[in-house]
């Protein structure tokens, strides 16, 4: 691996150190700025910690934003920390006009606008959240982070207990097989044949959407992974008051908030669960995918 690169890494939360730390294990450079809480080793010669973004960024050959890489749309996506002090928090827009335009920009979940904005600029932004290979292994730190929570806010063990997956993608096919390991009950949920098929292979209970929106069975905890409305004002009444939901959806979630929280529901929304269970490995993912990204490009 070639020497002497410098590789700009901002926001986010405690992936971005752990990102950060396999770099700088290969003798890059690491200028890093918008997080806290980090710990950087006394041996690591090569992590700097810059006083403002455009000190990381300066000469980097490429410059890593975090997973989201927004949160409004408009600013870099940085710890809370960041934002509740003095500190300016950058335009996505001024960090990409600010970048060499022989540089890489990588991000994840990345909006449209944004990826408009950098091609009318001419720099390359690159979604590694998009790469099929990353989501896959994402799920694993997903799954296992909400069965954490799960095991935090029951009062049964999961063996033996009643759960409901509603959606079989990648997240949710994961963290059934990983449900029906601990010795649950699983049902998958879902409008899809073709994913119910693959849950009753894998050995759950199934149900299609619209039968279980007429007839929902009862079930210790419910965990939805579709970013779209289905427990909505009408379903949600015939949920029991004291129905666990653990919500991994990202937008607006699975579930009318407002409806449910008359009804007493307990909803825990699980946003962004790698960063917070498993930063090493959530970080160590985010590495193999963008370091792959820079070996092609003849970066490193």
């Amino acid at each position: 691996m070639k020497t002497k690169i410098k590789i700009g890494i901002l926001g986010g939360d405690m992936r971005q150190s752990a990102l950060a730390s396999y770099f700088a294990s290969e003798g890059i450079e690491c200028a890093i700025w918008g997080f806290d809480n980090i710990h950087i080793d006394s041996q690591s010669v090569n992590i700097v910690k810059t006083l403002d973004w455009q000190s990381s960024i300066a000469e980097a050959r490429a410059v890593i934003l975090p997973l989201p890489i927004t949160t409004d749309g408009i600013r870099l996506n940085c710890s809370k920390s960041i934002h509740m002090s003095s500190i300016y928090v950058p335009r996505i827009s001024e960090i990409i006009e600010s970048t060499n335009k022989e540089s890489l920009i990588f991000g994840g979940k990345v909006p449209q606008n944004i990826h408009r904005l950098a091609s009318e600029r001419n720099v390359k932004l690159i979604d590694f959240y998009e790469f099929e290979e990353f989501q896959i292994k994402n799920a694993v730190p997903t799954a296992e982070g909400a069965i954490a929570i799960a095991i935090r806010e029951m009062n049964i063990t999961l063996s033996g207990c009643a759960a409901a997956v509603v959606g079989y993608g990648r997240i949710g096919r994961t963290l059934s097989n990983k449900l029906l390991s601990l010795g649950c009950k699983v049902t998958c949920i879902a409008r899809s044949k073709k994913d119910l098929a693959w849950a009753e292979c894998d050995g759950c209970n199934t149900q299609k959407i619209e039968n279980y929106s007429v007839n929902p069975g009862k079930f210790d905890v419910i965990f939805n992974t579709v970013p779209h409305i289905i427990f909505d004002s009408f379903l949600i009444q015939k949920l029991p008051s004291n129905q666990l939901f653990i919500d991994l959806a990202s937008l607006n979630g699975g579930i009318d908030i407002d409806a449910a929280g008359k009804r007493g529901i307990k909803i825990v929304k699980a946003l962004s669960l790698p960063g917070k269970c498993s930063p090493l490995t959530a970080g160590k993912i985010i590495y193999d995918s963008i370091k792959e990204i820079l070996t092609e490009e003849g970066i490193i």
